[in-house]
C-alpha cells in the first residue's frame, strides 16, 4: 500500500494540465465512383478549438497526453437547391478525445520544444446546413445527421504535430489530423477528411 501510494504521489508529481484555443482548418472530400469514373469534391472548412490535456512525464523527455478538444467548423458558398440558386451555410460541432505521446527536449529553463503523434477519437454532435434563397430569402436547414442519413458521426483521427513551452506557461503549438474512417454509408459515396491547427495554451 505505501508503494502505491509512493507511486501515484510521483506521478501526479509530474503531471501537467493546459487549458488552450486555437483555429482549424479542415478539408473534406466527397467522392462518388459511377463504374470507373470517379468524381471528388474538396468542402474547405474554418473554425475554432478548444480544449484541455493532461500530460504526464514518463521520464527521459517523454510523456503521456490525453484529454478533451470540442471544434467548430463552418463552410459558406454560393449553390443551387432543387433548381433555385442560394446561399449554403454549414456548421459543424465535434467532441474529440486526443491521446497522444509526445517527446520534449529542454532548451533552457524557459524554453522547452516538443513534438508529439497519437490518435483522437472524435464524434460529431451537430451538423447542419442552411440554405437560403438568393430571391426570396427563403430558408431552408437539413440536419446531416437526421433520419434517413448516411452521414457518419464518429471518426478517428491520426496526427502529428510540434509546439514550444515557454517560460512552463505559455504553449504554442502545430499539427495537422488525417481522417481514417469513411462518413458515408453508402457503397459509392466517400467522405474523408484531413486537415491542420495551430493554437496557443496555459499550463498549469
Amino acid at each position: 500500500m505505501t508503494l502505491a501510494l509512493v507511486a501515484v504521489a510521483a506521478t501526479s508529481a509530474f503531471a501537467q494540465i493546459s487549458v488552450g484555443a486555437g483555429y482549424l482548418a479542415n478539408t473534406q472530400k466527397s467522392s462518388y465512383t459511377s463504374g470507373s469514373t470517379t468524381t471528388t469534391t474538396a468542402t474547405p472548412l474554418n473554425g475554432a478549438y478548444i480544449g484541455a490535456d493532461y500530460t504526464i512525464d514518463m521520464g527521459q523527455g517523454l510523456g503521456l497526453v490525453a484529454g478533451l478538444k470540442g471544434s467548430f467548423l463552418t463552410y459558406t458558398h454560393t449553390t443551387t437547391l432543387l433548381g433555385v440558386s442560394g446561399t449554403t451555410n454549414l456548421k459543424e460541432l465535434y467532441l474529440g478525445v486526443p491521446v497522444q505521446c509526445n517527446y520534449s527536449y529542454v532548451l533552457s529553463n524557459d524554453l522547452k520544444l516538443f513534438a508529439y503523434a497519437g490518435p483522437t477519437f472524435n464524434i460529431g454532435l451537430s451538423s447542419k446546413s442552411k440554405f437560403t434563397q438568393t430571391v426570396t430569402d427563403d430558408v431552408t436547414i437539413t440536419d446531416n445527421y437526421g433520419d434517413g442519413s448516411d452521414y457518419g458521426k464518429f471518426n478517428i483521427l491520426l496526427g502529428a504535430g510540434v509546439g514550444v513551452d515557454v517560460m512552463n506557461t505559455i504553449r504554442i503549438k502545430a499539427g495537422y489530423d488525417i481522417g481514417l474512417l469513411d462518413r458515408d454509408g453508402r457503397d459509392d459515396y466517400k467522405v474523408n477528411e484531413a486537415g491542420w491547427y495551430v493554437g496557443v495554451a496555459y499550463l498549469f
